[in-house]
C-alpha cells in the first residue's frame, strides 16, 4: 500500500481529501483513515465479490466461504484467513480483483448513492493507479454523474486498465468511496442511513467498520471467535 508520492495535490480536486487522510493512532498495518477521511457518520467495508477462474462465471462470497473455512466473517477479514478447497497445490480456483469493485456490486452500489446524491454533479479521481502506470502530472479527476461511472472507466481503460476510480464522492461531500488500488475491498464514509441501506442491500456484501478498522493484509483471526 505504500507508494512515495511523485506529485503534490495542491490546486487538484483531491486537495480536500488528500489532507484529510492518515492515521490518527499508532499500531501495526494500515487503516481505514487512510483511505477515507475521519468525520463521517459511518464507514462501511464492501467486499469484492470472489469470481470463478474456469470462467464459468460463477460467484462466491467471503461470508459463505468464511463459514466453509472456519473462520468469522468480520470487519478486518484478509482473504488469507479463507482456506483453500483445491484437492492438490496449485492455481486457486477463485480470484477476487484488487483495486476494483466487482461490476454487480459497483452498479449496485451506484444506483444506491445516485438516490441519496439526486442529481448533484459527482467527481471520479485516479491517484495512485495514475501515478504507478500513467504518464501524468497530477491525479486524473473526471466530473459528471453517476450514471457516468462506466464511462469514465471505459475511457481511461487503456492508460490505466480495469482499476478504480480510486475515489468518488459528490458535490457536498457526503459520502466518499475508495477502491485502493491494492485492496480487495471497497471502502465507504457516509451518514448513519446511507450505510444502513449499503449493509442491507442484497447485491452488496458489507459490514460495518471504523476509522481505526485495519485494511491490510496481515491481520489475524479473532481468538475464540465464532463464524456466523
Amino acid at each position: 500500500m505504500t507508494v512515495k508520492r511523485e506529485w503534490t495535490y495542491e490546486g487538484t480536486e483531491l486537495a480536500w481529501l488528500h489532507d484529510r487522510l492518515g492515521r490518527s493512532v499508532d499500531g501495526p498495518g494500515h487503516v481505514v483513515s487512510e483511505l477515507v477521511p475521519e468525520g463521517y457518520e459511518a464507514y462501511v467495508r464492501i467486499f469484492h465479490r470472489f469470481r470463478a477462474t474456469d470462467g464459468s462465471g460463477r460467484s462466491r462470497r467471503w461470508q459463505a466461504w468464511a463459514k466453509d473455512s472456519g473462520v468469522p466473517f468480520h470487519p478486518e477479514m484478509s482473504h488469507r484467513w479463507l482456506r483453500s478447497d483445491e484437492p492438490a497445490p496449485g492455481p486457486w480456483r477463485w480470484a477476487a480483483d484488487d483495486g476494483v469493485l466487482d461490476e454487480h456490486s459497483r452498479a449496485a452500489l451506484a444506483r444506491l448513492l445516485a438516490t441519496v446524491s439526486g442529481e448533484q454533479g459527482v467527481y471520479f479521481a485516479y491517484d495512485l493507479g495514475a501515478l504507478l502506470w500513467g504518464d501524468h502530472d497530477e491525479p486524473l479527476v473526471r466530473h459528471g454523474s453517476l450514471a457516468d461511472l462506466e464511462n469514465v472507466r471505459e475511457s481511461l481503460r487503456d492508460a490505466l486498465g480495469e482499476s478504480g476510480p480510486e475515489f468518488w464522492w459528490p458535490q457536498d461531500r457526503s459520502w466518499v468511496v475508495t477502491t485502493d488500488y491494492d485492496l480487495l475491498s471497497t471502502y465507504v464514509g457516509c451518514s448513519a442511513r446511507t450505510a444502513e441501506r449499503i449493509l442491507t442491500d442484497e447485491t452488496l456484501e458489507a459490514l460495518p467498520v471504523t476509522p481505526r478498522s485495519r485494511v491490510d493484509w496481515d491481520t489475524e483471526p479473532p481468538q475464540g471467535a465464532a463464524t456466523h
